[in-house]
């Protein structure tokens, strides 16, 4: 590419915007056909008889189109014509208002996102209750999911909150000092006394699906606080009043590591092992949600175990946080 250019020579942005239909890939073709050991200048019709280069897969452009993202209780709308001229004058002008939302949506959709920790239980009991190899930490156990959820009005203060998502559980164990070791017949947990451990946990990540249906007495009325600044408005949405659920959910488990940092001779060492660890690839279980105003709080309990019968200790996966 030594002092090659390709120049795009345009009037308008309205031609900008037809030279997006066209096959840049075919032109480059027939270019490369046309080309000598020399040449300074070579033009390319895309209206030239025989030779359309308008792609199958014609591109929609407006100028006109506003974005918007809702992520949560936060909603940005920008309009792109707009902000083209956006400076900080419009945003010390901008306009704030408040007022209540009483509008009930049929179905809304947004994105959250869970934070909280994980443990497991053995039998209804936490494992550090017997001083077990596979104690978990309770705080550094952290439990992240994404999802994407569609909250549907069924009827008076009944809603159905469903949708789809990505979770990771970190399990760290209590003990650094044991490490989490696939076998050819099971998970087992060794204590290596030649080496001093500073980490050890097990991480598994699932594909899920989850309904919950939600009794919410403010009937979804949600307090709204908006800014609009030239092009960009930005809305706030908190609800009002109380709200409870209890529902399921399945999940896909899609990836699995361990991850065991420790001192060997003075020296700070990492391993970082993919597998399946004899993990269930399915999980299954209940779901509770509640809520205050701006405030949700969640908790999950997986009703099968997290490892496969027979190959480790028959473990139930819980979580709780918040949902933001």
């Amino acid at each position: 590419m030594n002092g090659s250019k390709i120049v795009i020579i345009t009037n308008n942005k309205a031609d900008l915007a037809e030279i997006q239909k066209y096959d840049i890939n075919q032109m480059i073709k027939d270019l490369n056909a046309q080309l000598q050991d020399s040449v300074t200048y070579l033009e390319i019709d895309g209206h030239e008889p025989g030779k359309e280069y308008v792609s199958d897969n014609d591109i929609s452009y407006s100028r006109h189109d506003r974005v918007s993202v809702d992520l949560g209780g936060l909603e940005v709308e920008v309009d792109p014509d707009k902000l083209d001229d956006f400076d900080e004058d419009d945003w010390r002008r901008r306009r704030t208002t408040t007022y209540d939302a009483k509008r009930i949506d049929r179905t809304t959709h947004h994105f959250n996102m869970d934070l909280g920790l994980n443990n497991w239980l053995e039998d209804g009991n936490f494992p550090d209750i017997n001083n077990s190899p596979y104690s978990v930490k309770p705080f550094g156990s952290w439990y992240v999911a994404l999802n994407s959820t569609n909250r549907t009005w069924v009827g008076g203060p009944l809603f159905l909150e469903w949708g789809i998502g990505i979770s990771w559980y970190n399990w760290k164990l209590e003990d650094s000092d044991f490490r989490i070791v696939e076998t050819d017949d099971n998970i087992d947990f060794v204590n290596d006394p030649n080496i001093s451990g500073i980490k050890s946990k097990l991480t598994a990540s699932y594909l899920n699906a989850q309904f919950v249906p939600m009794f919410d007495f403010s009937r979804g009325r949600r307090r709204v606080k908006s800014v609009d600044a030239g092009g960009i408005k930005i809305r706030r949405y908190s609800r009002r009043g109380i709200r409870f659920g209890l529902g399921g959910y399945v999940g896909y488990r899609l990836g699995s590591h361990t991850k065991y940092i420790f001192k060997d001779g003075g020296s700070r060492e990492k391993d970082k092992e993919h597998d399946n660890f004899f993990l269930e690839n399915f999980r299954y279980g209940l779901r509770g949600q509640i809520g205050w105003k701006g405030v949700e709080f969640f908790g999950t309990y997986d009703m099968n175990n997290v490892f496969s019968s027979g190959k480790g200790p028959e473990l139930n996966a819980i979580t709780f946080g918040m949902t933001f």
